[in-house]
Parts: C-alpha cells; sequence; structure tokens
C-alpha cells in the first residue's frame, strides 16, 4: 500500500468516491427541492400568523371554526420552536 504522499491523495479520493455511493445507494438523492418548501411554509406560517393578529379574523376563526384555530396555532408554535 502506497502512503499518500506516494499516491497524491489517490486513494482517499477512491475512498471518498466509494464512500459517497455507498450512502446514495441507502438513502436515496438528495431531494432537489427542500429549499423551496421551506420556504413556502415559512412564506405560509408567517402569512397565518398575520392572519391571526387581526382581530376580527381570530373571533371568526374562534366562533365558528375553534378547532381548527387551535391546530393553526399548534402549527405556529410548533414552526417558531423549530426555527
Amino acid at each position: 500500500m502506497k502512503s499518500v504522499s506516494q499516491d497524491g491523495g489517490e486513494c482517499w479520493r477512491k475512498w471518498y468516491a466509494t464512500r459517497q455511493a455507498h450512502l446514495l445507494r441507502l438513502s436515496g438523492p438528495p431531494p432537489k427541492d427542500i429549499c423551496v418548501d421551506q420556504l413556502k411554509l415559512t412564506t405560509c406560517i408567517r402569512y397565518a400568523e398575520l392572519l391571526l393578529e387581526n382581530q376580527q379574523i381570530f373571533r371568526y376563526l374562534s366562533k365558528n371554526h375553534s378547532t381548527d384555530l387551535r391546530r393553526l396555532q399548534r402549527l405556529i408554535e410548533d414552526f417558531k420552536e423549530n426555527c
């Protein structure tokens, strides 16, 4: 076996390439649109948060859609905890 200085690091490059190939085979390719999904989620949550700050909307939801309001509040709280 050659040292790193003798083979110019070729052994390490092969090891990393093999490791990367095995990880991709096990986990599948990484999602390409994860940033877009995160941006959309952030925008939707912030918009919902602004809607709930409006007192008329909040009163309407609490009177007519209380379960949905609680669910929306929980989503906003979970989002704030994770970000």
